[in-house]
């Protein structure tokens, strides 16, 4: 199991060298060779331990194929973002209510907690600040937090993601 991970991870790796690159030169195929090589080389630990739950090659192919299919609503969650953030600089009256929101999350492993904190943070008008590991609460400083007190914070902040990291972690 262990050597079809590491073929996994390293056919992964390469296939986004080779998209990322857009070169099939030689030099750029053993230069992004010698790279992968490397990278699952140094990074072997955190790439190829054994996952807490013993997942199948399938289950990292569906994971994969979560992610891809994730990417587009990220984006779009992003674009509609900077659109609202955009509007705010714009405003000749602007009345900000900035504060920090804590929103309990379901996703319960560390590495998809880590991810739904940086999508939150890549989002504009949205930072994490911390992450609880005992309780799964994630601490957000917002930009302008509605002051409506019958808002689901946790559905506007994380409610497109959550559901995606779930899918992809496993949790």
């Amino acid at each position: 199991m262990y050597k079809a991970r590491i073929a996994f991870v390293f056919i992964a790796f390469y296939s986004f060298w080779l998209l990322l690159s857009g070169n099939l030169a030689p030099t750029n195929l053993i230069l992004g060779f010698l790279v992968c090589s490397f990278t699952i080389f140094f990074f072997r630990g955190f790439l190829l331990n054994e996952p807490e739950n013993k997942s199948s090659i399938f289950s990292y192919i569906r994971r994969t194929i979560f992610f891809f299919l994730f990417l587009p609503v990220f984006f779009y969650q992003a674009y509609k973002s900077s659109i609202i953030v955009l509007k705010m600089v714009f405003q000749k009256d602007l009345d900000l209510h900035q504060g920090i929101v804590k929103i309990k999350t379901d996703v319960e492993s560390l590495s998809g907690r880590t991810m739904l904190a940086n999508l939150i943070t890549l989002t504009p008008g949205t930072i994490s600040v911390d992450i609880n590991e005992n309780t799964g609460e994630l601490y957000i400083h917002c930009i302008n937090i509605p002051l409506d007190e019958n808002i689901n914070h946790k559905e506007e902040i994380i409610g497109a993601f959550e559901p995606w990291v779930l899918k992809i972690f496993g949790d």
